[in-house]
Protein backbone atom coordinates (compact mmCIF):
# COMPACT_ATOMS: atom_id res chain seq x y z
CA UNK A 1 0.00 0.00 0.00
CA UNK A 2 1.13 3.83 -0.82
CA UNK A 3 0.07 5.23 2.36
CA UNK A 4 -1.77 3.46 5.33
CA UNK A 5 -5.35 2.00 5.20
CA UNK A 6 -8.41 4.18 6.45
CA UNK A 7 -10.45 1.88 6.99
CA UNK A 8 -9.89 -2.21 7.33
CA UNK A 9 -12.92 -4.95 6.64
CA UNK A 10 -13.06 -7.23 9.48
CA UNK A 11 -14.45 -9.90 7.14
CA UNK A 12 -14.94 -13.63 8.42
CA UNK A 13 -17.83 -15.74 9.90
CA UNK A 14 -19.65 -15.19 13.37
CA UNK A 15 -16.99 -16.77 16.00
CA UNK A 16 -14.31 -16.26 13.78
CA UNK A 17 -13.08 -13.92 16.36
CA UNK A 18 -13.55 -10.58 14.42
CA UNK A 19 -14.04 -8.63 17.91
CA UNK A 20 -11.00 -9.94 19.50
CA UNK A 21 -8.88 -9.01 16.64
CA UNK A 22 -10.57 -5.67 16.74
CA UNK A 23 -9.59 -5.05 20.20
CA UNK A 24 -6.19 -6.07 19.56
CA UNK A 25 -5.26 -4.50 16.48
CA UNK A 26 -6.96 -1.17 18.32
CA UNK A 27 -4.84 -1.16 21.23
CA UNK A 28 -1.84 -1.85 19.15
CA UNK A 29 -2.25 1.47 16.46
CA UNK A 30 -3.12 3.38 19.67
CA UNK A 31 0.41 2.35 21.95
CA UNK A 32 2.56 2.66 18.89
CA UNK A 33 1.14 5.99 17.42
CA UNK A 34 0.32 4.44 14.43
CA UNK A 35 -3.24 5.95 14.83
CA UNK A 36 -4.87 9.18 16.51
CA UNK A 37 -8.23 7.28 16.45
CA UNK A 38 -10.05 4.31 16.12
CA UNK A 39 -13.37 3.22 15.56
CA UNK A 40 -15.75 0.47 14.53
CA UNK A 41 -18.80 -0.23 12.63
CA UNK A 42 -20.51 -3.55 13.28
CA UNK A 43 -22.97 -4.13 10.32
CA UNK A 44 -25.55 -5.31 12.71
CA UNK A 45 -27.01 -2.13 14.17
CA UNK A 46 -27.12 -0.72 11.06
CA UNK A 47 -29.19 -3.64 9.67
CA UNK A 48 -31.77 -3.01 12.92
CA UNK A 49 -32.09 0.72 11.67
CA UNK A 50 -33.14 -0.59 8.50
CA UNK A 51 -35.46 -3.12 9.76
CA UNK A 52 -36.82 -0.55 12.31
CA UNK A 53 -37.95 1.31 9.14
CA UNK A 54 -39.52 -1.54 7.54
CA UNK A 55 -42.83 -0.68 9.81
CA UNK A 56 -44.95 -3.05 7.03
CA UNK A 57 -42.90 -6.11 7.50
CA UNK A 58 -41.84 -6.14 3.24
CA UNK A 59 -38.57 -7.51 4.31
CA UNK A 60 -38.98 -9.20 7.76
CA UNK A 61 -40.89 -10.63 10.31
CA UNK A 62 -40.14 -10.52 14.31
CA UNK A 63 -40.12 -13.44 16.48
CA UNK A 64 -39.52 -14.04 20.30
CA UNK A 65 -35.95 -13.09 21.27
CA UNK A 66 -35.57 -11.18 17.49
CA UNK A 67 -36.22 -11.13 13.74
CA UNK A 68 -35.94 -13.03 10.46
CA UNK A 69 -34.90 -11.32 7.18
CA UNK A 70 -37.08 -12.61 4.30
CA UNK A 71 -35.60 -10.05 1.81
CA UNK A 72 -31.97 -10.29 1.83
CA UNK A 73 -31.22 -7.66 -0.79
CA UNK A 74 -31.46 -5.17 2.42
CA UNK A 75 -28.24 -7.04 3.43
CA UNK A 76 -26.44 -5.21 0.28
CA UNK A 77 -28.71 -1.90 1.41
CA UNK A 78 -26.55 -2.19 4.69
CA UNK A 79 -23.19 -2.09 3.62
CA UNK A 80 -24.46 0.46 1.14
CA UNK A 81 -25.63 2.67 4.02
CA UNK A 82 -22.08 2.02 5.32
CA UNK A 83 -20.24 3.08 2.50
CA UNK A 84 -21.60 6.27 2.87
CA UNK A 85 -21.09 6.76 6.67
CA UNK A 86 -17.11 6.02 5.85
CA UNK A 87 -16.61 8.67 3.69
CA UNK A 88 -18.37 10.97 5.97
CA UNK A 89 -15.58 9.46 9.17
CA UNK A 90 -12.48 9.83 6.83
CA UNK A 91 -9.87 12.10 8.40
CA UNK A 92 -6.38 12.12 8.23
CA UNK A 93 -4.69 9.56 11.02
CA UNK A 94 -8.33 7.67 12.21
CA UNK A 95 -8.82 4.13 11.22
CA UNK A 96 -12.51 2.76 10.82
CA UNK A 97 -12.61 -1.05 10.84
CA UNK A 98 -15.82 -2.06 8.99
CA UNK A 99 -17.23 -5.87 10.30
CA UNK A 100 -19.06 -8.07 8.83
CA UNK A 101 -19.92 -11.81 7.68
CA UNK A 102 -21.52 -13.18 4.30
CA UNK A 103 -20.93 -15.79 2.20
CA UNK A 104 -20.43 -14.17 -0.76
CA UNK A 105 -17.78 -11.26 -0.22
CA UNK A 106 -16.89 -10.73 -3.54
CA UNK A 107 -20.46 -9.09 -4.31
CA UNK A 108 -20.82 -7.47 -0.98
CA UNK A 109 -17.80 -5.67 -1.46
CA UNK A 110 -19.34 -4.14 -4.83
CA UNK A 111 -21.89 -2.26 -2.55
CA UNK A 112 -18.39 0.26 -1.40
CA UNK A 113 -17.19 2.80 -4.16
CA UNK A 114 -13.18 3.24 -5.09
CA UNK A 115 -13.15 6.11 -2.98
CA UNK A 116 -13.26 4.00 0.40
CA UNK A 117 -11.31 0.86 -1.28
CA UNK A 118 -8.60 2.97 -2.42
CA UNK A 119 -7.97 3.89 1.17
CA UNK A 120 -8.45 0.42 3.15
CA UNK A 121 -7.50 -3.03 3.91
CA UNK A 122 -9.47 -6.29 3.54
CA UNK A 123 -8.45 -8.77 6.72
CA UNK A 124 -10.02 -12.03 6.46
CA UNK A 125 -9.94 -14.01 9.44
CA UNK A 126 -9.92 -17.53 7.85
CA UNK A 127 -11.33 -20.12 11.08
CA UNK A 128 -12.72 -23.59 10.13
CA UNK A 129 -16.74 -24.06 10.38
CA UNK A 130 -16.56 -26.49 13.15
CA UNK A 131 -14.92 -24.12 15.01
CA UNK A 132 -16.52 -21.25 14.74
CA UNK A 133 -20.28 -23.32 15.46
CA UNK A 134 -18.44 -24.45 18.40
CA UNK A 135 -16.91 -20.70 20.14
CA UNK A 136 -20.88 -19.45 18.87
CA UNK A 137 -22.74 -21.77 20.60
CA UNK A 138 -20.27 -21.41 23.81
CA UNK A 139 -20.51 -17.18 22.83
CA UNK A 140 -24.53 -17.90 23.24
CA UNK A 141 -24.37 -20.04 26.71
CA UNK A 142 -22.73 -17.29 28.21
CA UNK A 143 -24.68 -14.21 27.01
CA UNK A 144 -27.51 -16.54 28.16
CA UNK A 145 -26.29 -17.02 31.75
CA UNK A 146 -25.64 -13.40 31.98
CA UNK A 147 -28.97 -12.47 30.75
CA UNK A 148 -26.85 -10.46 27.69
CA UNK A 149 -29.25 -9.29 24.78
CA UNK A 150 -26.51 -10.25 22.03
CA UNK A 151 -26.69 -10.94 18.74
CA UNK A 152 -25.57 -14.20 17.82
CA UNK A 153 -26.36 -16.37 14.86
CA UNK A 154 -28.60 -19.25 15.55
CA UNK A 155 -27.21 -22.24 14.59
CA UNK A 156 -29.69 -22.95 11.56
CA UNK A 157 -28.48 -19.25 9.91
CA UNK A 158 -25.00 -20.49 10.84
CA UNK A 159 -25.53 -24.22 8.53
CA UNK A 160 -27.63 -22.67 5.96
CA UNK A 161 -25.87 -19.23 5.33
CA UNK A 162 -21.74 -19.08 6.77
CA UNK A 163 -21.03 -22.89 6.34
CA UNK A 164 -19.83 -21.86 3.23
CA UNK A 165 -17.97 -18.53 1.96
CA UNK A 166 -16.13 -17.75 -1.73
CA UNK A 167 -13.34 -16.36 0.48
CA UNK A 168 -12.60 -19.21 2.43
CA UNK A 169 -12.53 -21.24 -0.79
CA UNK A 170 -10.09 -18.83 -2.46
CA UNK A 171 -7.85 -19.52 0.13
CA UNK A 172 -7.66 -22.76 1.08
CA UNK A 173 -7.03 -23.08 -2.85
CA UNK A 174 -3.74 -21.40 -2.59
CA UNK A 175 -4.89 -17.75 -1.62
CA UNK A 176 -3.44 -16.38 -4.91
CA UNK A 177 -6.51 -16.21 -6.77
CA UNK A 178 -8.14 -14.59 -3.78
CA UNK A 179 -5.97 -12.02 -3.35
CA UNK A 180 -6.12 -11.42 -7.47
CA UNK A 181 -9.91 -10.68 -7.04
CA UNK A 182 -9.80 -8.53 -3.90
CA UNK A 183 -10.54 -4.56 -4.99
CA UNK A 184 -8.00 -3.66 -2.09
CA UNK A 185 -4.85 -4.97 -0.51
CA UNK A 186 -5.61 -8.23 1.15
CA UNK A 187 -4.44 -10.18 4.60
CA UNK A 188 -5.28 -13.13 5.48
CA UNK A 189 -5.17 -14.13 9.59
CA UNK A 190 -5.58 -18.11 10.78
CA UNK A 191 -7.81 -18.29 14.24
CA UNK A 192 -7.91 -21.10 14.67
CA UNK A 193 -7.90 -23.67 17.55
CA UNK A 194 -4.05 -22.73 18.05
CA UNK A 195 -4.84 -20.07 20.89
CA UNK A 196 -4.50 -16.59 21.30
CA UNK A 197 -0.56 -15.75 20.39
CA UNK A 198 -0.46 -17.31 16.95
CA UNK A 199 -3.29 -14.99 16.52
CA UNK A 200 -0.84 -12.27 17.56
CA UNK A 201 1.39 -13.44 15.49
CA UNK A 202 -0.42 -13.09 12.47
CA UNK A 203 -1.85 -9.77 12.86
CA UNK A 204 1.79 -8.20 12.79
CA UNK A 205 1.22 -8.68 9.14
CA UNK A 206 -1.49 -5.96 9.90
CA UNK A 207 0.43 -3.88 11.80
CA UNK A 208 3.21 -3.54 8.85
CA UNK A 209 1.06 -2.13 6.82
CA UNK A 210 0.87 1.53 9.18
CA UNK A 211 4.68 1.57 8.66
CA UNK A 212 5.29 2.57 5.83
Amino acid sequence: MKAPPSFIFLLGRPGSGKSAVYRMLSERLRAEGLASDVTRIDDFPVLRELLDRDVGFKRHYRKEGGFVVTDFTILDDVLKEINRKLKELEQPGKVTFVEFARDRYANALKNFDRRVLDHSLILYIYCPFDTCMERNIQRFREARDKGVDDHIAPTDIMERYYKYDDYEGLYLRGGAELKQQAPAPLVVVRNDAEGLERLKRELEKVVETFKI
